[in-house]
């Protein structure tokens, strides 16, 4: 009965965190995009089958809350990406030679699902612009006239008329690689959270690993980003959207990558802390600078193992 109750709780949390986004205050989208953490905590600490309640239970409140379309949205969205990471968060991996137990599944197939995951999520927002009555021309102009309704609201008076158009009119062109980009980095910041909470409580049942050293996406990740780069050269709109939704989510996964190879090359120097602060401020002043850098860091560790010279560059005499 207690693990019910956690779970119907956490259920009702990821709700109401859900819920609160039709606000559409900023503060409001902030806290909805932590409406899977309450689900992670569970299915984590509690059993998958207790987290497949507490996604139940959300998918119900939301529903009833909203409309009945929110609560499937919940569901597809939400609870099941959830569940399919702690899934395979918890699912051992093969079983090494004469190794008393089983390894765990590695961290970058972990990140890999999400970015299965984010993938979808774009695609599916996509196919929705495409095959709502009006058609893609029809809908992407709709949709740059809310966000720019949005804009408006939040932005009163701080932007110019022509600023607010040119930066709905870039949003909306690039909306469904956003929504790829944002659900595959809310899953994996949100699955750390639950997993570092549950950890800390010892109910966490694979063992904690280093990140910074744990974190080798799949070398053939390298040529999926260039394949979906070349279709979104090549083929025509809104086809090659297709591309732009791969290489989107590829390069955020690459950027993460990037992240954990600076962090462990970076241990040991005297100037780590200010040096890693400066890097998270860089990537939020100089976005569209400092986040490629960060995925060719990433793929040039996929390539060359970097973390593996620096570390064999320490050690030797």
């Amino acid at each position: 009965m207690q693990k019910i109750g956690m779970a119907i709780g956490a259920g009702l949390a990821a709700a109401l965190l859900f819920v609160i986004e039709t606000k559409g205050t900023p503060l409001a989208i902030v806290l909805a995009n932590f409406a899977s953490l309450p689900l992670f905590i569970v299915a984590l600490g509690w059993g998958l089958d207790m987290g497949a309640l507490a996604g139940a239970v959300a998918s119900l409140g939301a529903g009833l809350l909203l409309a009945p379309i929110a609560g499937g949205e919940f569901a597809l969205a939400l609870a099941l990406p959830v569940w399919l990471l702690c899934l395979a968060c918890q699912q051992p991996g093969r079983r090494a030679a004469g190794a008393a137990e089983p390894a765990w599944r590695p961290i970058g197939s972990i990140v890999t699902v999400a970015v299965a995951i984010g993938f979808l999520a774009g695609v599916a927002g996509l196919v929705t612009l495409t095959v709502l009555p009006g058609g893609y021309a029809k809908n992407v102009e709709d949709l740059a006239v809310e966000f720019t309704r949005v804009l408006n609201d939040n932005f009163d008076g701080a932007m110019t008329p022509g600023t607010v158009a040119d930066i709905a009119a870039m949003a909306t062109r690039i909306w469904p690689a956003v929504l790829a980009v944002q659900t595959m980095l809310m899953l994996c910041l949100n699955l750390y959270a639950g997993a570092r909470s549950v950890q800390m409580s010892q109910r966490l049942a694979r063992p904690w690993v280093d990140l910074p050293e744990a974190l080798h996406l799949p070398q053939g990740l390298a040529a999926c980003l260039a394949l979906c780069v070349g279709a979104a050269l090549t083929l025509p709109v809104p086809i090659n959207q297709v591309g732009w939704i791969g290489a989107g989510v590829l390069g955020a996964a690459y950027v993460l990558q990037g992240l954990a190879v600076v962090h462990a090359i970076s241990r040991g120097l005297r100037i780590r802390a200010p040096m890693l602060a400066g890097l998270y401020l860089g990537c939020l002043v100089t976005a569209l600078w400092s986040l490629p850098a960060l995925a060719i860091v990433g793929i040039a560790e996929s390539l060359l193992s970097l973390r593996a010279r620096a570390a064999a560059a320490k050690i030797r005499p």
